[in-house]
């Protein structure tokens, strides 16, 4: 990393495995002033791309077809190029995708450069594209029952599905996107963190020690870094 450059976190694991948690305790530690959030979801390739979304009935068809859990459902060149940028210190307007539509927003989402860019996403460390401009890779593993426990929740309670369609979707495409292109880069990260138990339900939020004990290491590699 030149002097010149912002530090790059990337924070994977699987869908509900805590990253976004890690991440977002990571960022009120640094301050606003010193980190920027940089989410992958938004560079979901808008539903033209698929094909002809004019109706119902076609809208309906790619999302049955699309694997979301794929690398190939994202832009990651456009993504590449947005986080080059920010790490050049230049502002991007990053895409927003809107899941109540399955589909990208006419909206954007501005983002400045800041000393550290923290990157999370289940793709955050399988674009092999993005791994040059990564200066620390952070896996966060969870035990698959915990997590499909924290996707129940999420997808029904708050994106309003279906128990049935929610597990459907797991079976058909999730869980084997997860081993196939996610669960890998475990073993090539800097960093691994185990979450063993993070709530899943109701209005439980993680307690102060076991946000301490996630962050520890991530504040460790950058002390010895020079960033903290």
């Amino acid at each position: 990393m030149s002097d010149t450059s912002a530090y790059l976190v990337a924070m994977s694991g699987g869908s509900g495995s805590g990253k976004s948690t890690l991440a977002d305790a990571l960022i009120a530690r640094l301050g606003a002033d010193r980190a920027v959030i940089f989410h992958e979801d938004g560079y979901y390739w808008p539903m033209r791309h698929y094909g002809p979304c004019e109706t119902e009935e076609q809208r309906a068809a790619i999302i049955a077809q699309a694997n979301y859990d794929d690398p190939a459902s994202k832009d990651t060149n456009h993504l590449v190029n947005d986080i080059a940028a920010l790490k050049r210190g230049q502002s991007i307007d990053q895409p927003v995708y809107d899941y109540d539509r399955h589909d990208r927003s006419e909206e954007t989402h501005r983002i400045d450069p800041a000393p550290v860019i923290i990157l999370e996403g289940i793709h955050a460390l399988s674009v092999p594209a993005l791994l040059p401009l990564i200066d620390l890779s952070i896996y966060v593993d969870t035990p698959d029952d915990l997590r499909l426990a924290r996707r129940l929740r999420r997808d029904v309670v708050e994106r309003g599905r279906t128990v049935q369609n929610v597990l459907e979707h797991y079976l058909k495409t999730v869980r084997a996107a997860h081993y196939r292109f996610t669960f890998p880069s475990m073993f090539e990260a800097d960093l691994v963190i185990a979450d063993e138990g993070l709530p899943a339900y109701g209005d439980v939020v993680p307690s102060d020690t076991a946000i301490e004990r996630m962050l520890a290491p991530v504040l460790s590699r950058l002390q010895a870094a020079g960033i903290l």
